[in-house]
């Protein structure tokens, strides 16, 4: 007989495993659970060092994973602005200047958060003029919600230019003076001067480990027990996670994306492999490559099949021409890597099915799992595509809930009511067979998983009811779905003997309430590895 170390009892457990999907009690050893099933068989198995937790008959669930964060490239946010409150420009104005004069220690005044239709005035974002008037010394970066659009100044514009030489002014996504043609500090492509923000703020500070800390403990909070990380760009990002684990603060599983940049090398793919070949434990692990096919509908960056209902004469342009894509793609498959790659847009997601497909012609069916990531508008005919090619959709519940008014009306306006109507169709891909996965694109929007279980069940004031998707499948898409789209199903997902001991207890159960009160439930335990890692003081189990 086994001895336990650690027993949660007198709960409902609901394991998301289908043979067994109820229980009682979850007996752990160690880092594994080695029993699940009733309080009465639980109770042989306690010794006198058991550690014995009482639910007291609360819901007991799989430790949630959240499929697409921006840890490594979002450490700094807990150091920068909220700019999430501002509805005038004015207001972002003023929340900008007392954040820069009350860190005069920074090298860069950030700020993140804005939305597009609140601080537009005569349709345009705040540029290098405006933002002057916060800061000249010091460059400013401000980033849009959806982490798509930067407004900057003219000391930003500057440092910009000078790093990146002729590069700067061959760039996408640079607006320009209509006079003059210089940049007017607006970026609709950030993808190459966000590491120069990041550069600029953390220079000579040991604000990565220490942000990356902190955002860790956040998760811990939200029961969040594994992340896909997105973000990564070098070695020296997974080192700071090694370092936190080595400091006892890492509290949640991480799987690694590498970001693949356009026209890359040989010699980045090299550092790709020897990444994954390092990292590849329970704790840390990479292995897949992130790529961005098209950008955001409120911005028109993303690749629609048809124009824009406010802008008649785009479609949004793919980043990579789909040929060249196609070949990069099929380059990643080849080497073995998992490759999940941006796509907002219909058309977007059009090309990034034909590059998996062709790569599954080319160099013969395996069990990829490529992935695409947040899939917000789908035409209806490459819906199945998913499922026949076991491609697994990467969505974000509460994408739909950022892009319904009054939060913004620009995604709205951009799409037109037939294409809103069929955004987010959750409910169609579960249909489908494909493997649904949820997450939340943190800082993008909120972290909190009830948020997105919440909107999952309910659209969140988007329009399209029919989209919307059981409790059971929204949950399987931070559990086992999650799990399934970093090849760790067998070890985490679901509370199964012989699985990792990743589990939560929340405060209330999800399956006893009206959909609209599960935004507010939060977790009282948060378990990984058998270990606590947050605790509530609202609980005394």
């Amino acid at each position: 007989m086994t001895e336990l170390s650690l027993l949660i009892r007198n709960a409902r457990v609901f394991t998301v495993n289908d043979s067994q999907p109820w229980a009682e009690a979850v007996g752990v050893e160690g880092d594994r659970i080695v029993f699940v099933g009733s309080d009465r068989d639980a109770a042989a198995q306690v010794e006198s060092g058991t550690k014995v937790v009482d639910a007291g008959g609360r819901l007991v669930l799989p430790g949630l994973i959240d499929a697409h964060v921006h840890c490594l490239t979002a450490h700094q946010v807990h150091f920068w602005a909220d700019l999430t409150p501002a509805n005038t420009r004015q207001e972002l104005i003023e929340i900008m200047e007392k954040h820069a004069s009350e860190h005069p220690e920074h090298r860069l005044v950030g700020g993140t958060g804005y939305r597009y239709s609140a601080v537009m005035v005569d349709g345009k974002l705040p540029d290098r003029a405006a933002l002057d008037k916060v800061a000249s010394d010091r460059p400013i970066w401000l980033m849009s919600y959806d982490g798509w659009t930067a407004c900057t100044n003219s000391k930003f514009v500057e440092i910009a230019r000078k790093r990146l030489g002729d590069a700067f002014d061959n760039m996408p996504g640079i607006e320009r003076d209509t006079g003059t043609g210089e940049p007017t500090g607006v970026f609709y492509k950030v993808e190459d001067l966000e590491p120069i923000a990041d550069g600029i703020f953390t220079e000579g500070t040991d604000v990565v480990f220490e942000g990356l800390g902190l955002v860790i403990d956040t998760m811990a909070r939200w029961g969040i027990t594994g992340i896909h990380d997105v973000g990564g760009q070098s070695m020296a990002d997974l080192q700071v996670y090694d370092r936190l684990l080595r400091d006892g603060g890492l509290k949640t599983r991480v799987y690694v994306a590498m970001q693949h940049v356009r026209k890359g090398t040989d010699e980045q793919l090299k550092e790709f492999d020897q990444i994954r070949s390092t990292y590849s434990n329970e704790w840390i692990k990479a292995g897949a490559v992130k790529l961005f096919i098209d950008g955001v509908e409120d911005s028109h960056t993303a690749a629609m099949l048809e124009p824009y209902a406010d802008r008649p004469d785009v479609v949004g342009e793919t980043i990579y021409p789909p040929e060249e894509f196609t070949r990069v793609i099929e380059t990643l498959d080849r080497m073995g890597f998992h490759c999940i790659t941006h796509s907002c847009g219909d058309r977007g997601v059009r090309v990034v099915l034909d590059a998996y497909e062709n790569a599954r012609t080319r160099n013969g069916p395996r069990d990829s799992r490529h992935r695409i990531e947040h899939v917000e508008v789908v035409s209806a005919q490459d819906v199945p595509r998913f499922s026949s090619l076991g491609v697994i959709p990467s969505m974000q519940p509460l994408h739909a809930h950022l892009s319904a008014a009054p939060f913004d009306e620009a995604y709205g306006k951009t799409l037109g009511p037939q294409r809103l109507q069929s955004s987010f169709p959750w409910r169609s891909i579960v249909d489908s067979g494909a493997r649904l996965t949820f997450s939340s694109d943190w800082p993008v929007a909120d972290m909190n998983p009830f948020k997105g279980i919440h909107t999952a069940l309910t659209r969140g004031g988007l329009v399209g009811p029919e989209n919307t998707i059981s409790l059971e499948d929204a949950i399987k898409g931070y559990t086992i779905n999650a799990a399934y789209a970093s090849f760790d199903e067998t070890i985490k997902g679901s509370i199964e003997v012989g699985k990792l001991a990743d589990m939560v207890v929340l405060s209330g159960n999800l399956f006893e309430m009206p959909s609209n009160d599960i935004e507010n439930v939060e977790p009282l335990l948060t378990i990984v590895g058998g270990r606590e890692v947050y605790r509530s003081e609202k609980f005394h189990g």
